[in-house]
């Protein structure tokens, strides 16, 4: 069953005459993901551009000219600009043959604010419930459109996906948003290339309990042919603790045609470096979405993650299939059917799941 949805997901992709992705909107656009977003390294808190997009492009256009706001502005003076995420869930999931389980989870409630010190220098605030927070400050003067961020963030690795439960985000280090440290990151983007690099505290909570440093690296490249936007590029992570080494390697790439269809794939390879010997773990994802009309995306998604490469079992599996709507400004609903797989007992666990996505 697995293999034929996975088949299916290729054949989507194939067949549709056109590819789009939330780094879809950044394929879709052939833009970098700090054209939208304060951050340099993309997500949280809109610039001005991201929240015109988000209130002129996505909405169903009906709705959007009956409901929209005229002049909106996340910007409360020249200095200061807030915004806001609140996502939450209502699933419904398998717990046996014939029974199943439901609640609503609060899955994102985070609040933003920036404020500038000069034209190209920023402090960032990001407070979410959880562990979901950053505060950091951000100075543009390098050259090659460069820039300096220091203080506690999440580190630039792969995909930002907003789905905090895919398994390139869960089994890494980013799980429900997380992976925040204390640390340095510079940035540069000379013409279609954007390189990353840092050096983080590579702790767990908010005290170093090592004199061991994280390093990281993230690299990509974007370009045009026709119709069709691609990007590709890679990342790494490498943190010695003192219960072993965490390394991180990372490939990504993204296709878009016609703004309509993307197809957006991470691979991530983990390895730990412990007591017992060394593991290795392969986490993949692949996700296609369509544009069906202004406002309305099919989503399908395949995600495969095999914890011990050394066992021929244990391995597991997620099939996602859904909607993304955006009915007016500021509002977006997601309903998706998630098919489980797990090795070597396969557990009824299937979930159907609805998000509300409420982003200013």
């Amino acid at each position: 069953m697995t293999r034929f949805f996975a088949v299916l997901l290729f054949m989507l992709a194939g067949l549709a005459d056109s590819l789009n992705a939330l780094p879809k909107f950044a394929s879709r656009l052939n833009v970098s993901c700090k054209s939208c977003h304060v951050n340099p390294t993309g997500g949280g808190l809109r610039n001005a551009f991201g929240v015109s997009y988000g209130q002129e492009e996505l909405p169903i256009p009906t709705w959007r000219d009956q409901f929209a706001l005229e002049e909106f502005s996340t910007q409360l003076s020249d200095i200061v600009s807030v915004g806001a995420n609140f996502r939450m869930l209502y699933f419904s999931q398998q717990t046996g043959p014939s029974t199943s389980r439901s609640s609503f989870f609060q899955m994102q409630a985070d609040l933003y604010v920036s404020a500038r010190l000069a034209k190209k220098t920023f402090l960032y605030l990001n407070r979410g419930i959880g562990n979901r927070f950053e505060a950091f400050g951000v100075a543009g003067v390098l050259p090659f459109e460069g820039y300096l961020k220091a203080g506690w963030f999440v580190p630039n690795f792969g995909l930002r996906t907003d789905d905090h439960n895919i398994f390139t985000r869960e089994k890494t280090l980013f799980a429900f948003g997380g992976g925040q440290d204390a640390g340095v990151e510079i940035g540069f983007s000379p013409g279609p290339f954007e390189f990353t690099a840092g050096v983080t505290n590579g702790a767990t909570g908010d005290r170093d309990d090592n004199t061991l440093r994280a390093i990281m690296a993230r690299g990509e490249t974007r370009f045009t042919f026709g119709t069709i936007n691609l990007r590709a590029g890679g990342s790494y992570y490498n943190n010695p603790r003192s219960s072993g080494v965490l390394t991180l390697l990372g490939a990504h790439g993204a296709v878009s045609v016609k703004e309509n269809l993307t197809l957006l794939a991470e691979y991530v390879q983990r390895r730990t470096l412990a007591n017992n010997g060394k593991t290795f773990a392969n986490i993949f994802s692949i996700e296609a979405d369509y544009l069906l009309m202004p406002g309305l995306d099919l989503k399908v998604g395949y995600e495969h993650y095999d914890p011990d490469t050394r066992f021929t079992t244990g391995t597991e599996s997620r099939i996602v299939l859904g909607f993304e709507v955006y009915p007016i400004s500021g509002i977006e609903f997601r309903p998706l059917y998630v098919i489980r797989r797990e090795e070597p007992t396969d557990a009824a666990n299937d979930q159907f799941i609805v998000m509300m996505h409420l982003y200013l």
